[in-house]
């Protein structure tokens, strides 16, 4: 029994069969030889369906049929006497053989049945019975194979194994599918290696090994190849399949990153993306590069494949990379024009617009961005994107728009923890307290930050786990002067919290007056706002560089507002570090000016380096802090802290923002602690904040 046969008892479970391995055979042993002779039987072949194609001259058919019949039985010979004319061949099967040359099943079985009634005992040839079984055979197991019925594939091909020979190419192809559908990928390697071990024909062997090359990879391609033989010239059979098993490899590769391409394969096909020109080898290159973490690389190559007209793919690919390179702006209008391509670009573009709008600080759009964005959201019911207009609407300050896109998105995805924090802030803001008990009512026991926002207890276990509110003394030369800190001197009853100054964002609360480092290139200098370079910014006749600079003189002038002029003239006609500075500038003259919301918009008009990004995060939330805290709005100023002492260290001003701001929500424990932390750091103002809670809580000892 031939390793093929048992694999396909194994799998499909059959009771012992007629012969399949007859088809797939080890080469032939000693066993059933004659034992007078040591040579193999001659076996009875029923002949019949051969002389009839021979007497027919269907030379295709003919040669099929020798090529079933041999192997079948590898001992058999062909008659010397195939072409000699038959006097007394039967009509009837004459023409049964005709039919079945035709495919024309249902008839044959009709005029058997006829002849049988006709003539009691007749019976047709048992290689015409047998051939009519495997056709109808073969019939039902290709249309199993296109109802995708693989289980039913494999058994047909385990009763009728006699129809698995070169001549039916069709359905070995089929089997050798049905096998790697039912993840049974290296028995499918076993019908290809049978094909091109026995079967001549060269456009079918072609045609193997090319469906080989879809479904095998590594070692099982590699034998499957070495199976092929040479032309009459010489060359390998497979030679032409060069290419294509080339942009397989790689292809496997940039759907699974864990496995390897070596530089010689990849310039390879760098060459011929380049010399072609169809975007198919572009896209290949595109997906492996991205996937390989060159985002900046794969935006050529997608760039190409979309020139050259690839298609969703090609723009799916060009949208992600562009994204992956920090140009998610830049990529919003292909993500758009292809968003209703396919499932997948309608995805990209949702993802891209959910990854523009929930940044922090928010980037300046033209509205008419948002504007398209809101229709596709609404139409797919995308609770991604209607929580990044949220997000959007929230950070610039537009609370009730925020609330109503959070509650969209809570709406369609009623476990989205994310949206359902967005509209409990959201509420929080708007003084909806009914809202905000609901939603910290469901996610009670869910999410701890919901809750934070309703329980102080929440707060205090939050506080305990937080770094920034541990007790980590401070060196002393870090600690503000004491004189310019608020006041913090509790009354008998619960105390006033102290109000920060409104400072600048890197002026900290104890008057450590720090003014930002020059702006490099900018060419910083008194001399730059004043004087006769007056009338030329007016008329705009200075360089961007001088602009800038002017900015810059004016915000260390403290005259913020006059710095926004000249750093918005350095951003309308400066490029590349001279823009990045001006953006900068600008930034700091809002923060200057407590203008969080704006600052955060001029943060964004032009992409900053990521130290220079952080920095300013950092002071657009540390202003965020203090704008909450100063409103009374303590929750929102302890979330901002939070959400800041991911990117800096906390210094103990702020922590004495937040140790009020607990004292004002009443969680006494938790501002308590960081009293006493900041205390035995050195920071004497901490003591009045302990003596308000020991006075609120009747703790007071003398």
């Amino acid at each position: 029994m031939s390793s093929l046969r048992v694999i396909l008892l194994i799998l499909i479970g059959a009771a012992a069969v007629p012969a399949i391995g007859q088809q797939f055979t080890s080469p032939p042993s000693s066993e059933g030889t004659s034992a007078a002779t040591g040579t193999a039987p001659t076996p009875q072949v029923d002949e019949s369906a051969l002389r009839f194609f021979a007497a027919q001259g269907d030379n295709a058919r003919l040669e099929a049929e020798m090529a079933r019949l041999r192997a079948l039985y590898p001992n058999w010979q062909p008659p010397k006497d195939l072409f000699s004319p038959t006097l007394d061949q039967d009509p009837d099967i004459a023409r049964m053989w005709e039919l079945f040359a035709q495919g024309k099943f249902s008839d044959i079985r009709a005029a058997i049945a006829q002849r049988q009634e006709a003539e009691s005992g007749w019976q047709p040839p048992a290689d015409l019975l047998t051939r009519l079984d495997e056709g109808e055979a073969a019939r039902r197991l290709v249309n199993a194979a296109e109802a995708k019925q693989w289980a039913s594939v494999l058994r047909i091909a385990t009763e009728t194994p006699g129809m698995l020979v070169c001549g039916n190419m069709d359905v070995l192809w089929r089997v050798a599918e049905a096998f790697v559908r039912t993840e049974a990928a290296a028995r499918a390697k076993d019908v290809y290696a049978y094909i091109l071990s026995t079967c001549p024909d060269p456009q079918e062997r072609l045609a193997t090994a090319q469906k080989a090359m879809q479904t095998l990879d590594g070692p099982e391609l590699d034998a499957l190849l070495a199976l092929q033989r040479a032309k009459p010239d010489g060359t390998p059979e497979f030679a032409s399949l060069d290419s294509d098993f080339l942009r397989t490899r790689v292809g496997r590769a940039a759907e699974d990153t864990t496995l390897t391409v070596s530089a010689e394969d990849i310039g390879a096909l760098e060459q011929l993306a380049r010399n072609g020109s169809t975007p198919d080898d572009a896209l290949v290159l595109g997906w492996y590069t991205f996937r390989q973490g060159d985002a900046a690389k794969a935006v050529d190559w997608f760039k190409l494949a979309l020139d050259r007209k690839g298609g969703a793919s090609a723009a799916e690919g060009y949208v992600l990379a562009l994204e992956g390179s920090g140009r998610a702006l830049e990529a919003e209008p292909i993500a758009y024009q292809w968003r209703d391509a396919g499932a997948d670009n309608r995805t990209a573009y949702i993802d891209l617009m959910a990854g523009l709008l929930s940044t922090s600080p928010p980037p300046r759009l033209d509205q008419s961005i948002v504007a398209r964005f809101a229709p596709v959201v609404s139409q797919d019911k995308a609770a991604v994107g209607a929580q990044a207009l949220g997000w959007y609407a929230y950070n610039t300050g537009q609370i009730p728009t925020a609330a109503s896109w959070f509650r969209t998105a809570v709406q369609w995805a009623p476990e989205d923890e994310v949206s359902a924090y967005g509209l409990a802030l959201s509420s929080m803001r708007l003084k909806d307290s009914a809202t905000l008990d609901a939603i910290a009512a469901t996610w009670a026991g869910k999410s701890e930050r919901i809750l934070a926002l309703v329980s102080p207890a929440t707060r205090r276990e939050l506080a305990a786990r937080a770094p920034a509110s541990s007790p980590l003394p401070l060196p002393a030369a870090s600690a503000p002067t004491p004189a310019s800190r608020p006041a913090a001197t509790a009354p008998s009853s619960a105390p006033a919290a102290p109000v920060p100054l409104n400072v600048a964002a890197n002026d900290r609360l104890g008057g450590e007056t720090t003014s930002r480092a020059p702006a490099p290139s900018a060419g910083r200098g008194r001399h730059a706002c004043s004087g006769a370079s007056d009338a030329a910014f007016r008329a705009g006749r200075i360089s961007p560089e001088a602009a800038v600079a002017r900015g810059w003189c004016l915000l260390d002038l403290d005259r913020p507002r006059e710095a926004i002029n000249a750093f918005d003239l350095g951003i309308g006609n400066g490029a590349g570090r001279t823009a990045e500075d001006a953006a900068y500038g600008k930034s700091l003259a809002y923060l200057r000016l407590g203008l969080t919301n704006q600052a955060q918009l001029a943060a964004v008009e032009t992409a900053q380096p990521p130290a220079r990004a952080v920095e300013l995060s950092v002071d657009l939330l540390t202003q965020r802090a203090i704008a909450a805290y100063r409103d009374a709005r303590y929750v929102e100023a302890i979330l901002a802290l939070d959400e800041r002492n991911r990117l800096a260290p906390e210094e103990q001003d702020l922590m004495m923002i937040r140790a009020w701001s607990y004292f004002k929500l009443r969680d006494f424990a938790s501002a308590g602690r960081i009293f006493k932390a900041l205390r035995a750091a050195g920071y004497a103002e901490a003591g009045a904040g302990i003596n308000a809670i020991m006075a609120v809580t009747r703790q007071w000892r003398s």
